[in-house]
């Protein structure tokens, strides 16, 4: 089985992040795709960090192509959400999938710096999406060979994809949420109702 790992805050979950994954199912014809939200991110700050149980409410929302599975193993986890914890619990539980971890350019380009990335690498095929109006194939290209010791156009551990870029940022949505500005075209409805309902993203 092809198994396409989507990690994240999703705080919010939007749009954006259901074309990267469905860009990625498409591509490399994944049987599934779980969607994880993290507990406690580890390699970004978490600004207006709301809780676990309602970015996973969210993600349930949002990701509702038959292809996504939302997990709360991060979540109800009792330690930090480190990607290669993640992945031990997932070969356990699928000793036969093939993973595939989907993540944008920006996470990519400090890939050397989570932990034990070399693990990762082992595990699974790690999936790039590059924005085509952003970093170059050829800069991420060039970060594998320096930093990971890996020829993309040779190896198929790291695997680069560009795609038209959709333009829509959890940072952006935050924002327009506490200006009273729509987002309904950035998210689905079902999760800017929970939004509202919920009164998130006010404070």
């Amino acid at each position: 089985m092809k198994i396409g790992i989507l990690g994240g805050t999703f705080n919010p979950p939007h749009k954006g992040h259901v074309k990267l994954g469905l860009d990625f199912a498409k591509k490399l014809e994944l049987d599934k795709i779980i969607v994880i939200p993290a507990k406690i991110p580890t390699h970004k700050k978490a600004e207006g960090l709301v809780g676990g149980r309602d970015r996973l409410k969210m993600c349930s929302l949002e990701f509702k192509d038959s292809i996504f599975e939302v997990s709360d193993i991060e979540i109800k986890s009792e330690r930090e959400s480190y990607t290669v914890y993640t992945l031990e619990m997932l070969k356990e539980k699928y000793p036969d999938g093939e993973f595939y971890l989907i993540i944008g350019s920006d996470m990519f380009l400090i890939f050397d710096k989570w932990y034990r990335f070399e693990d990762i690498l082992s595990m699974c095929t790690v999936c790039v999406e590059v924005r085509e109006n952003g970093e170059s194939v050829e800069t991420l290209e060039k970060y594998a060979k320096k930093h990971l010791g890996i020829d993309t156009r040779k190896s198929e551990k790291i695997i680069i994809n560009p795609v038209k870029p959709f333009p829509v940022s959890s940072t952006e949505i935050r924002q327009r949420i506490r200006d009273g500005r729509g987002v309904k075209r950035l998210i689905g409805s079902d999760v800017a109702q929970y939004i509202k309902s919920r009164g998130l993203y006010l404070g």
